[in-house]
């Protein structure tokens, strides 16, 4: 068998985008040139590992399978690159984020990361939790950073950081004249994240029977927009402490008390246990649990 590393690089583009003119442009040769690559690496294994339909290239079953084969191996081969020069992070990196990692943990590991590594390159997709896992599982992203408990048969979760969840309002006088129980807010309006995100996960496992009364005013997919909504009088919602700190300094958002209950959660970093794992990805996943770490106290082991 005569497969070469540059047919291995190409086919596992073409799984990735399957349009022989972007990955041509990507790794700036001729359309031709993939095309034959691609010919030539399919006589090579003897099944073909595209569908050709209505011009277009899909990935077929046999594609799928020696992508598993060959991706790691591919990844090691890079390592190998770079096995002397530690200091040299280099690769392309795909990751799936649920929001509030994507929008507030993310952006400035993103920043410092690229500039001690400039020739990384890391690709943050934005996905609610449970979706980040089924992407890790069908390998269509390296690593995953979720928040909550999910189970899976092929993903391996890394507790990185612990935090706890926090009930906030727009409304000073309802967040600062007592501690409630939670059977006294069940009424009010609340603006929750859709089904699948991980904060709405972990607030449904503390309510138990009490998330049966819980009047959902609304659901929305973006916390940014969760947070325009709670200007309006009478509503409520619950968020990851690392969402709302500005509107915190600012008085615009505060916290309501509990009494009772504590919101807690950890928060994971997700692999496929198949996947191998590279320098990069090792280096990427240090440097965020690092940036969590200065960013607010953990709870880890706290009890009141």
């Amino acid at each position: 068998m005569n497969i070469t590393i540059r047919q291995i690089e190409l086919f596992l583009s073409l799984m990735r985008n399957p349009h022989i003119g972007a990955v041509a442009q990507e790794h700036f040769l001729t359309h031709s040139a993939v095309s034959m690559a691609i010919k030539a690496l399919e006589q090579t294994v003897g099944e073909r590992l595209f569908d050709r339909i209505s011009n277009r290239l899909v990935p077929n079953e046999n594609g799928k399978i020696l992508m598993e084969c060959l991706e790691p191996a591919f990844e090691q081969i890079r390592d190998v690159e770079t096995l002397f020069k530690r200091d040299r992070m280099a690769g392309v990196l795909r990751v799936g984020a649920s929001s509030t990692f994507a929008d507030y943990i993310l952006p400035q590991v993103l920043y410092a990361f690229k500039t001690k590594y400039p020739q990384s390159q890391v690709e943050v997709l934005n996905f609610n939790s449970e979706q980040v896992v089924e992407q890790v599982e069908s390998g269509e992203i390296s690593l995953g950073f979720i928040e909550g408990d999910y189970e899976s048969r092929s993903a391996e979760f890394e507790e990185i950081y612990k935090e706890e969840l926090v009930v906030v309002t727009a409304d000073k006088y309802l967040a600062g004249s007592q501690e409630y129980q939670l059977s006294e807010l069940l009424d009010l309006d609340w603006i929750l994240r859709e089904q699948g995100s991980g904060t709405r996960q972990t607030m449904w496992n503390h309510l138990g029977q009490s998330k049966k009364d819980l009047n959902i005013f609304m659901e929305l997919e973006h916390m940014e927009a969760i947070k325009s909504v709670l200007k309006n009088p009478g509503t409520l919602s619950c968020m990851s402490p690392f969402s709302f700190q500005r509107e915190l300094a600012k008085g615009e958002l505060f916290p309501v008390q509990l009494e009772g209950i504590r919101l807690k959660r950890s928060l994971y970093a997700v692999m496929n246990r198949q996947k191998y794992r590279s320098n990069l990805l090792n280096q990427f996943v240090f440097d965020v649990r690092e940036h969590l770490a200065k960013m607010l106290p953990q709870i880890a082991g706290e009890e009141e």
